[in-house]
């Protein structure tokens, strides 16, 4: 049998099966984008952000001389587990690229630590902080839809903004060498808030529940800027400290979040 009919045999077997195949494995459809989709919408957000560590700096008051101490830096500080709300309002240009301003607030408790050997002069002595934040921050946002699978459009997006950075007081413990010991000094040092730069990517997709309403639901990572953490305490205040002790030197918002977005068409 010459390889001509071979060929002729195999295609006529071999066909049958490969259309058994494609019935059997059909990629999912991307269908055109709805001819009303584009306009204003409005959105709400609620979301969980993941801990995030940094580090920071301190300046260094010397009663006796009255003379400020070079930048020491903090070991780590410590942004635990806080939650997010947020909304804002958008406008779809084309049908898939949309743009929205949006205001979110983040709250986390904070730790921190540092070796205070600097400040007094011996070994085994470490500084134990604790506090709280509070973030808001003010995003312009734009995003790419990169297809409509059925009520399922997957996203990319990125956004540009504010930060407003709000500590609470600052519980500050010399552990000498342990921490909790009652005769530990414990200082207290007002919070300070500062306004920051801020960038945000985020990824997600969006779920068409009605023709107007859709759950969102996406990562978001947002750098925030370095800034203002804390003043001095009322003992160096009172021999003549003044102006802020310590700095953050900025760091990572991770956050899962989940929202509606409602489509005035």
């Amino acid at each position: 049998m010459n390889r001509l009919a071979v060929a002729l045999l195999a295609s006529a077997f071999l066909s049958p099966m490969a259309a058994k195949a494609a019935d059997i494995i059909e990629p999912i459809p991307v269908v055109d984008a709805p001819a009303d989709y584009s306009g204003w919408y409005i959105r709400a957000d609620a979301g969980y952000a993941f801990s995030s560590e940094t580090s920071g700096s301190y300046r260094y008051f010397d009663a006796h001389s009255g003379l400020y101490g070079d930048d020491f830096r903090y070991s780590s500080i410590e942004f635990k587990d806080g939650y997010s709300v947020g909304g804002g309002v958008g406008y779809r240009w084309a049908d898939h690229f949309r743009t929205d301003l949006t205001a979110d607030y983040y709250n986390f408790k904070v730790k921190g630590s540092s070796d205070c050997a600097y400040s007094f002069g011996y070994s085994g002595c470490r500084f134990n902080d604790s506090s709280k934040a509070d973030l808001w921050t003010v995003m312009a946002n734009a995003y790419v839809d990169l297809g409509y699978f059925g009520a399922v459009t997957p996203y990319i997006g990125a956004g540009v903004g504010f930060a407003n950075v709000s500590y609470g007081e600052m519980r500050n413990e010399v552990c000498a060498p342990n921490c909790g010991d009652a005769n530990n000094y414990v200082g207290i040092h007002e919070g300070l808030d500062s306004w920051r730069f801020a960038a945000s990517l985020m990824a997600g997709a969006s779920i068409d529940l009605t023709h107007s309403l859709a759950l969102d639901v996406g990562y978001r990572y947002t750098r925030v800027s370095e800034g203002e953490a804390f003043a001095f305490d009322a003992g160096d205040r009172a021999a003549g400290a003044t102006g802020v002790q310590g700095r953050d030197n900025g760091f990572n918002l991770h956050a899962i979040r989940a929202g509606l977005r409602y489509s005035f068409y």
